[in-house]
Order: C-alpha cells, then structure tokens, then sequence
C-alpha cells in the first residue's frame, strides 16, 4: 500500500516532495470544494491524483467529471450512488455513545453489501488522535470490511508535511485492524 490522501493547502510541491522521500509511489489530493482548481503541473516522481469531497448526492456528477475519484461521508446515498469511489470518517459519522455491546461504527451489513456491488472503498484515517473509541469503531469497521471483501485504504488526510507517516506505518495500522 504506498498510496496516501493529502489534504493540501496550496503546498501541494511540498508534500509530493516529502511523500517521495518517505516512499510512496501515488498521492491523491483531497480538496473540499468543488470549485477547487488545482494545479499539479509541477515535476514529481509521483502519481499525482486528485480528488473531491462532496456533501450532497446533487453534486457526484459534476464531481466525477472534474476530478479522478470523488469521496463522500459513509452516509447510506452516497454507498446507492455508482459515482463515489470512496467513503471517509465512517467512524465519526455517529457522534453519540456507544451501545453496550456495540460500537456506533458507522457502516452496517447493507452499506458493505452496497459498497462491494458499487466496488466503493473504505478510508481509514490513520491520522486520527489515538482514540480508543475511534479504533474501536475503525477495528468493527475492518471486520465488516473483511466480512463483505470491501476494499478499503489506510490514508492520513495530512494537511502538512509533519502530520505524514511512512507507508510502513499506514501498513502496521491495517495489520493492527487485521485488513491485510
């Protein structure tokens, strides 16, 4: 897994600078708005991608024509759409407690269902703030994953150069969460 999702801003030489020197061979550029113009005209070793977080269904087709891959919250429209290539926070989308002897996880057996007919990947956010809760969330959410054959990817969402990790890092996570 040497793929990583950046969050830039405006930096964009700079972490594909740093993403090279730590080893990955794709970086894809999350931006948030859709009327984002980014520039990826320098020289890199990398693949550089980019990508878009949408918000509303409305917005997956003008999406899908102006970037590469389109993301979108784990919310049950966007696992109907055919567009969305990827969901994010799965395990922030329920911001209650959790049950007793279930985790508010995010995604349940007709999301995956959904997410493997539509060949939607999971993103699991390695950058988050080593929450118990939150990793417990991720690891119910991997055993979905690995129920149903979702495919599924371990990013950081960096916004700079020193929220990322090497890929040998993002790789223990998902070896932590049993996906490999």
């Amino acid at each position: 897994m040497k793929t990583d999702i950046l969050c830039p801003a405006g930096n964009e030489n700079e972490l594909a600078v740093f993403a090279a020197k730590l080893g990955f061979y794709e970086i894809i550029f999350l931006y948030q708005d859709l009327k984002a113009k980014p520039d990826l005209s320098f020289s890199s070793k990398l693949r550089l991608r980019k990508g878009v977080l949408v918000r509303s269904v409305n917005d997956v087709s003008a999406a899908k024509s102006r970037f590469d891959f389109v993301f979108a919250p784990a919310e049950r429209p966007f696992f109907e759409s055919r567009s969305v290539d990827f969901v994010v926070d799965a395990e922030q989308a329920s911001p209650g407690k959790d049950f007793f002897y279930q985790r508010r996880a995010g995604l349940d057996d007709p999301m995956c269902k959904l997410a493997k007919e539509r060949n939607i990947r999971v993103v699991f956010n390695a950058g988050f703030s080593e929450d118990s809760t939150l990793l417990g969330r991720m690891s119910q959410n991997a055993a979905l994953c690995r129920k149903h054959k979702v495919g599924f990817l371990v990013a950081t969402f960096a916004r700079d150069a020193f929220g990322m990790r090497a890929p040998k890092d993002l790789d223990g996570l998902a070896r932590v969460l049993r996906l490999v």
